[in-house]
Formats: structure tokens, sequence, C-alpha cells
């Protein structure tokens, strides 16, 4: 009975753990993404503003702290290390949460709200996160090793062409539309998710911080799909 019940304390602080580092990590991803959305507001700027921003995030990070490109790939390291913790987190959890339902899994609760909600909820996570993981190899693809030349020749100096080329075409466009709006539901409940992991996110305060996480993915979506939809219009680059 006291092995049992050892073996069952150990497994929820596992369960703990996971939650713990899907929560870092997921805020961590979070604040990458609406630094990198901020960054792309340089459009409206012009060619040699945005490509000036490109260059230094590229060669003067941080730079004479670090030599160049040193603070580039330490981040680069960072993240992906972040996004990798996130999806075992993510699949962990998820695997015991399905061995730990067992076969209550199989019963008809469609009468119960709770039960929609956790459908929709989970549905949206798992197929959402493959959605972004699709994403996330496409965009390195187009914009970072250049592999996807697609609207035009692509150069590692003109970041700024390189992103006229890309979305003055309406399916490239339409591909991140799809791909950003299931990034801003993964987002918003991944933001609330956090917040209730950490603590943060008590019945008293669950009503702000579901608005703070729509707040967040909204912001995610629009910082993201703004630039790509002038450039589509012809408002930048024409």
């Amino acid at each position: 009975m006291a092995n049992s019940t050892s073996v069952e304390n150990r497994g929820r602080k596992t369960t703990v753990a996971l939650k713990v580092l899907m929560a870092v990590t997921g805020l961590f991803i979070v604040l990458f993404l609406l630094f990198h959305a901020f960054g792309n507001f340089k459009m409206f700027l012009g060619a040699e503003e945005y490509n000036h921003y490109a260059d230094w995030l590229k060669h003067g990070l941080l730079y004479p702290i670090l030599p160049k490109l040193w603070a580039l790939w330490i981040f680069r390291i960072v993240l992906l290390t972040c996004i990798f913790g996130h999806m075992y987190a993510a699949i962990k959890l998820w695997k015991r949460g399905n061995d730990a339902r067992g076969h209550e899994k199989y019963k008809v609760n469609s009468g119960s709200k709770v039960g929609v909600k956790y459908s929709y909820t989970a549905a949206t996570m798992r197929y959402g996160g493959i959605i972004i993981a699709l994403f996330v190899v496409f965009h390195i693809l187009q914009y970072t090793v250049l592999a996807l030349q697609l609207g035009g020749p692509y150069e590692a100096h003109d970041p700024y062409s390189n992103m006229i080329y890309g979305f003055s075409l309406w399916w490239v466009w339409l591909i991140y539309f799809i791909s950003l709006g299931s990034i801003a539901l993964h987002v918003s409940h991944g933001v609330w998710s956090a917040l209730a992991t950490l603590g943060l996110n008590t019945r008293r305060r669950e009503h702000a911080f579901k608005i703070v996480a729509g707040v967040v993915g909204l912001a995610v979506f629009l910082g993201f799909m703004i630039p790509p939809t002038a450039i589509l219009f012809g408002f930048i680059g024409a």
C-alpha cells in the first residue's frame, strides 16, 4: 500500500513538473513571437530600415559583448530547446491523460458542456500543434534558409524584397492566415493555462487572465498578419 502511494506521489510530482516545463517554455515562445511580430512592422518604414533591422539581428545583437552571430545562435539554441521541451511535455501529458482516463474516454457525454469544452480544447491544441509544427518548417524553409523561392529570387542580404516576393502571392498569404489563426488559438489557451499552472490564475483572477490570454493571442495574429496583408494589397512595396 505504501509503495503504491509512493508511486502515485512521484507520478503527481512528475506531472506537475511537466506542466511547469510546458508553461515556462510556452511563455518564452510567446515572448519571442511578440518580439518577432513587432519587428516585422519595420516593413512599413521601408527597405533600408527593415534590412538594417534584419542585419542587426544577425550580426549586431549583443555585439561587441559577444562575437558576431554568437547571440543569434545562442538564442536559436535556447528557442529550439524550448520548442522541443514544450512538445515533449505536451506529448507526455497527453499520453498520461489518455492512460488515466482509460475506458472513460469512450463514454458518451454529449449532454455535458464540460465534455464538449474539453473535446474542443483538446482538438484545438492537438491538431493546432501539428499545423504549427508544419508551418514552422515551411516558414524556416522560406525565410531563413531561403530554400523556397516563392514569388521571386530571394537574396540573403535583402529580406525586405524577400517578404515582398512571398506575400505578393495570395496562396502564401492564405497559408500564413490559416497557420497564424491556429497559432493564435494555441497561444490564447496556452497563456491562460500557463498562468494557471504557475499559480497566477486564481478563481478571482480567472476572468481577467482569460481576457489577457485572448488579447495576447489576438496580438500575435494581427502582429504577424498586418504586414503581409499590407503587402498583398499593395500598401507596402508598391
